[in-house]
């Protein structure tokens, strides 16, 4: 029995050592997809205040960039990283040493989805959830970015498992560390405050006598303020500008604060928008139902029987964060990523376990265990199915770039071009060329108009570099009637432009296409140079455009036709 538990055992690190391999490839393929361009905006910020920072005179994220509302662990760590690098004479890009990081971080994150998924419900329930996360494409995606959310996942998941730590053997020193690694994420990001509900839980519930049960709660509050404090000295050094960066991302999260980037959660419903981008393409539907459907199974069984102490931990997280985050007003799916790893372990287990019922006869017994594998391996052939059409996304020049070399060959100097508010200038290399912005944005009235339609009158090209623009205000008559209007009449060609060429890269599995559809319900559509060439089309419905505008916008340029 013994040797048979550790071949088991020995068989499952295998495992692990193969999900890990899987999981740094796909998130370091591709790690140049814009060509260095900086596509993300998020990213070009964090990377730009890392930038910034000189030792010792220059240390303030603060003072280097208005509105820096992130934890300061992100730029410190890369200035240190490039320092590093520049130090044993390296020539060092900034912006290639974040996303390496990140694609680190997401595999570190893998690697503690097993460890909580095995100290919680098994190894093999920490098998299976390592390899659902290495596989969601929202994983692999966001790990190509240099942002906040999957440092913050990272963080925010070694802190559950040392809590668990602490909720099972009461030790003061697993509460620090937990207090420790609570500080990290509260350092990357301040949602992680809500960290706070899990280590509580777990210094309730943690063994022990009660005249000693306040050390571990002591040694996690220690733990936790040292580790914010020497990652963010600034933030509290210059506490009121940090916390009037917070409360202002606070109060865009809510949606008091209007600001371009959110308008498209106009209309968008509490928890099914976060939950729909999910299932159509953070986790795909087998994964996402799988996933959301082991967390309901779990919170109705922690009502039906006691749940374990380590179990109530990752309950006063995984409700609560859910709970809040998909009540907000800006709902981008990143937000769910210090979510997923506990998802997928609830997915995990509702697998493992689901079909699993004692004094079953063997027959009935063997059908289901028969059922179960076969829904395990549905699952991670479509999750690997799914992650490897994302791959191929890489294969092809980012959309803004290909625009850009257009331009070049197409469009003679002097040309005068005209582009879209708050998206990303084209072409890229605009030098020689006229580029007037159309201040689509602003709020319909006599100024705007004014400017779009002597923009519009002396333009000899309409860029809309993406779908930012047409698939947000189209949507809002109400409040942009005219805007909603004036995209209806550019596509359908009546303002006298024609479409002469569409540029996009879309995730493929052979003939297979997977496109978003933007203009769904609109009352027009894109041109027909923007349908992809492939055989088989499968589309997807209207997505978040982080999902979309950062590394797979689709350009569209139209030029004014002959009067």
């Amino acid at each position: 029995m013994q040797q048979m538990r550790a071949a088991r055992s020995y068989t499952c690190y295998v495992g692990l050592v193969v999900i890990l391999a899987f999981a740094a490839a796909v998130r370091l393929h591709g790690i140049d997809w814009d060509d260095g361009l900086g596509a993300h905006p998020d990213e070009r910020f964090v990377v730009g205040v890392a930038e910034s920072l000189r030792w010792p005179e220059r240390m303030d994220p603060l003072s280097t960039a208005a509105g820096f509302a992130y934890g300061h662990v992100l730029p410190y760590l890369l200035a240190a990283v490039a320092g590093l690098g520049r130090c044993v004479g390296v020539d060092v890009d900034p912006l290639m040493i974040g996303r390496g990081l990140a694609a680190l971080f997401d595999v570190g994150t893998v690697a503690l989805t097993f460890a909580l998924g095995r100290r919680v419900y098994g190894e093999w329930v920490g098998l299976l959830a390592a390899g659902l996360v290495s596989l969601m494409v929202v994983h692999v995606q966001q790990a190509h970015f240099y942002t906040a959310d999957v440092p913050l996942a990272f963080f925010t998941t070694g802190a559950l498992l040392l809590a668990a730590r602490l909720a099972e053997r009461g030790r003061v020193l697993d509460g620090l560390l937990a207090g420790v690694w609570a500080g990290l994420a509260l350092g990357t990001k301040f949602s992680a405050a809500l960290l706070m509900l899990p280590l509580g839980a777990a210094c309730v519930a943690a063994p022990g006598k009660p005249r000693r049960g306040w050390r571990p709660g002591l040694g996690m509050a220690a733990g936790a303020l040292a580790a914010f404090a020497l990652t963010n000295p600034f933030a509290l050094i210059s506490f009121p500008a940090f916390w009037r960066n917070v409360a202002q991302q606070a109060a865009l999260a809510r949606g008091v604060l209007d600001v371009p980037y959110t308008r498209q959660f106009h209309g968008t419903w509490p928890y099914v928008y976060p939950v729909v981008q999910q299932l159509r393409w953070g986790m795909g539907w087998p994964l996402g139902l799988t996933a959301f459907g082991g967390l309901l199974y779990a919170v109705g069984r922690a009502v039906r029987e006691p749940a374990r102490r380590a179990e109530w931990v990752m309950l006063t997280w995984a409700v609560p964060f859910f709970a809040f985050t998909g009540a907000l007003y800006v709902k981008f799916p990143r937000y769910l990523l210090p979510l997923t790893p506990v998802l997928a372990i609830y997915g995990a287990r509702w697998l493992l376990q689901i079909w699993h019922r004692p004094g079953l006869c063997s027959r009935v017994f063997t059908c289901r265990l028969l059922i179960r594998n076969l829904l395990i391996v549905f699952v991670l052939a479509g999750s690997l199915l799914r992650c490897l059409a994302f791959l191929n996304l890489y294969r092809f020049t980012h959309p803004w770039l290909a625009a850009s070399r257009w331009f070049a060959v197409h469009v003679p100097q002097r040309a005068v071009i005209a582009i879209e508010q708050w998206d990303h200038p084209l072409p890229v290399n605009a030098t020689g060329y006229d580029v007037r912005e159309l201040p689509i944005f602003d709020e319909d009235g006599p100024e705007k108009w004014s400017v779009m339609e002597e923009t519009l009158a002396a333009a000899e090209y309409v860029v809309v570099a993406s779908r930012r623009g047409h698939a947000t205000l189209a949507r809002w008559p109400e409040r942009y009637p005219r805007t909603a209007t004036y995209y209806r009449r550019l596509f359908r060609g009546e303002l006298g432009f024609e479409p002469v060429a569409c540029f996009g890269r879309y995730p493929r599995l052979g003939p297979l296409a997977l496109v978003d559809d933007p203009t769904a319900g609109l009352g027009f559509s894109l041109p027909g140079q923007c349908r992809p060439e492939a055989p088989l089309v499968l589309r997807l419905g209207r997505l978040d455009e982080s999902f979309v505008v950062y590394d797979h916008p689709q350009v569209v340029v139209l030029r004014r036709g002959e009067s």
